[in-house]
């Protein structure tokens, strides 16, 4: 039997979650590192199955932030706000409606200076 990676059992999660409510094709994900397996999960749901270009600002800072020195987490997030500018919309992985200081700058980076649309998954959560 061939693996499959968005298989019944990955998606299951994410039932609840309409991705179709994104219309935007560039998508930069914004969020907490402490959710780091929303950003994996959710990255493969969007370009898989909606065909959707997804971004985030630094996988090695996502998966190793704790390594890097305060120096080197400014630069990345410099680098975060310079890659907003070829996203057409981003999608907050607002997880137990936490988002963090960061995450908040390039929300309103995006949103007030851009003036882009900012996607929330809670909001695509269906009740």
């Amino acid at each position: 039997m061939e693996k499959e990676r968005l298989n019944k059992n990955f998606l299951d999660e994410f039932r609840d979650y309409d991705f179709s409510k994104i219309k935007e094709t560039k998508i930069f994900l914004v969020g907490s590192i402490r959710f780091k397996d929303y950003f994996i999960k959710i990255e493969s749901i969007l370009q898989i199955r909606y065909k959707k270009l997804v971004s985030v600002c630094s996988v090695d800072g996502l998966l190793n932030k704790k390594k890097f020195n305060n120096n080197e987490w400014d630069k990345l997030q410099e680098i975060a706000i310079r890659k907003l500018i070829g996203q057409e919309a981003i999608l907050v992985l607002d997880v137990e409606n936490y988002i963090g200081e960061q995450s908040r700058e390039e929300i309103d980076y995006f949103s007030k200076t851009l003036k882009k649309p900012v996607y929330y998954l809670t909001d695509l959560k269906e009740p």
